[in-house]
């Protein structure tokens, strides 16, 4: 397939360390389209209280309120117990968005990237401590820069693609933030129901992000708009490379997370696939991306799901 020459990747992690004070838990914030979830916190019917209600009255009532209930010698009434240190299970306990940044730093505080004149490969560090220490470098995907000739022999592509856009419109736009909406179409997702695993797809979804864009990075290739102003874009270009395509890095390791944590998610793998290939379909027929950006980023998204996967997995029996 010499419109997809400039792919090749290495899919399946084994042996990877343990993850320390992860249990499989990220954050969500900023939820679009899945009724305004931001850092799935909250309790249902009891309303939020942050410190802060933009008046004095609240603290006031408070103050007043302590005066009138503490006793003078209850200042070490209690006494609190701290489990070990770095125990996975105080992941529990925090608030969504620091559950997002320990996963976050986790997992990509085993990461390394090399690049060299023809490709770039993303790899999982296992580090072994002991009496001699002992580390190897496991790959876990591996992208080759396609050439500007390349890209320019898909231009026709992208340009009949065009002819999409009135049909796609409203998924495209809807499809410029995280395609929360569109995966609990599939897999009846709630904020309420699963706060979890919308957080275990915003830890998934931050991944994706970073490795995508340190291959950007390292590719530097061009757009389709600065092959041809004819291509006239429905959306705004992105200010980063093309290749890997962004939006298939994230849809396709989302697809492959909830295949993996899902009882029935073997029976929604059809249909989580094609979710996966239509949104990163649409990216094209707006007119930001070639065809094989989403070959590359669907190569990678796998590629990550498994990492993650087993990253998550890790330790556990």
């Amino acid at each position: 397939m010499s419109s997809l020459s400039g792919v090749s990747g290495v899919s399946g992690v084994s042996g990877v360390s343990g993850v320390s004070g992860v249990s499989g838990v990220s954050g969500v914030s900023g939820v679009s389209g899945v009724s305004g979830v931001s850092g799935v916190s909250g309790v249902s019917g009891v309303a939020a209280y942050s410190g802060y209600t933009g008046s004095t009255m609240l603290q006031d009532a408070l103050m007043k309120s302590r005066d009138a209930l503490v006793d003078e010698d209850g200042v070490n009434a209690l006494t609190p117990t701290q489990g070990k240190i770095d125990d996975a299970d105080a992941i529990k306990r925090w608030d969504g968005g620091v559950r997002a940044s320990v996963a976050a730093f986790e997992m990509q505080s085993g990461l390394y990237f090399a690049a060299d004149g023809k490709s770039a490969t993303l790899y999982h560090v296992n580090h072994t401590l002991g009496a001699k220490p002992k580390t190897s470098y496991l790959p876990i995907a591996t992208l080759i820069r396609p050439t500007v000739q390349q890209l320019a022999a898909q231009m026709p592509l992208v340009f009949s693609w065009a002819e999409l856009r009135a049909d796609r419109a409203s998924e495209i736009l809807t499809q410029l933030t995280p395609q929360y909406a569109f995966w609990t179409s599939i897999a009846n997702l709630s904020p309420s129901r699963t706060p979890r695993t919308l957080e275990l797809i915003g830890a998934a979804l931050d991944l994706a992000s970073q490795a995508a864009l340190r291959f950007k990075h390292a590719f530097a290739c061009p757009r389709p708009i600065e092959f041809s102003p004819n291509i006239q874009p429905m959306i705004a270009t992105p200010g980063h490379s093309t290749l890997p395509s962004g939006h298939a890095t994230e849809a396709f390791i989302v697809a492959h997370v909830l295949e993996a944590l899902m009882p029935n998610g073997k029976k929604l793998n059809n249909q989580l696939q094609r979710q996966a290939a239509r949104i990163a379909t649409n990216r094209t027929v707006a007119g930001v991306h070639f065809p094989m950006d989403s070959a590359a980023g669907r190569l990678l998204g796998v590629s990550l799901g498994e990492y993650f996967v087993a990253r998550c997995k890790s330790g556990k029996q």
